[in-house]
């Protein structure tokens, strides 16, 4: 008859003296001693439960006292802070680049005459001069102790107020100051030709103008070899 309370003694004792039993109580106490810690500190434990808690009084937004005005308006001056920067570090160079290109061809004199040939090109409805017909610029040159007022305009029939272009040239040929309709620039009066001008973009006349002032070139006021009168080029 097999005797089982023996042979699991015997059991026993051999795990016992191999060290085999030791280690599986170990094994088996220390997962036990996991599952505890995890109950204890567990997502859903109590202690996780008060401590949330604790922690959101403690972090708690009161929203009746926060200033959302104030709030909005530090975020827009630190963008406006961000985009200034931007500016200040790309913006420039592409500004100094868009000048440089405009005064690269700058000549050292400029005619009158060359300028009222540009500013034929302002012409409205060109096209509809008929062939026995002609368009007439209005030019006012006035003159005295050597400094001229110069008004010009592409259209007919303009007092010199009215004309689009204004010059102020000195007894040398410098241009002190240019008005192009109701922007004015002028040297000493802190309305120099400024980025805001260049930006909104310079061509025909414009640039010239630009060009001669910011230069400092001179203008020579040839006003005999001004043709005002525009014929359509269709019909010579």
């Amino acid at each position: 008859m097999i005797d089982l309370n023996k042979m699991i003694a015997d059991s026993l004792a051999k795990m016992e003296s191999s060290g085999e039993f030791q280690e599986i109580v170990d094994k088996q106490l220390e997962k036990t001693m996991s599952n505890i810690v995890k109950d204890l500190f567990g997502e859903w434990s109590d202690f996780s439960k008060e401590l949330k808690s604790e922690v959101g009084q403690k972090l708690k937004i009161n929203l009746d006292s926060l200033n959302l005005q104030s709030y909005n308006h530090l975020i827009l001056e630190s963008i406006k802070d961000k985009l200034a920067n931007e500016i200040e570090n790309e913006g420039v160079a592409k500004i100094k680049s868009q000048i440089e290109g405009l005064l690269i061809d700058s000549k050292t004199e400029y005619k009158l005459s060359e300028l009222i040939k540009q500013l034929a090109k302002e012409i409205e409805d060109f096209d509809e001069i008929g062939y026995d017909e002609c368009h007439e610029m209005s030019l006012h040159i006035d003159e005295s102790f050597g400094l001229y007022w110069i008004g010009m305009d592409a259209r007919e029939d303009r007092g010199e107020y009215e004309c689009k272009y204004r010059l102020f040239v000195s007894e040398e040929g410098r241009i002190y100051s240019v008005k192009i309709n109701d922007d004015k620039y002028g040297r000493g009066e802190n309305n120099d030709f400024d980025v805001k001008a260049v930006l909104r973009g310079l061509d025909g006349l414009g640039e010239t103008l630009f060009k001669i002032y910011a230069s400092g070139a001179k203008l020579i006021i040839d006003e005999d070899y001004c043709e005002l009168e525009i014929y359509n080029p269709e019909y010579d």
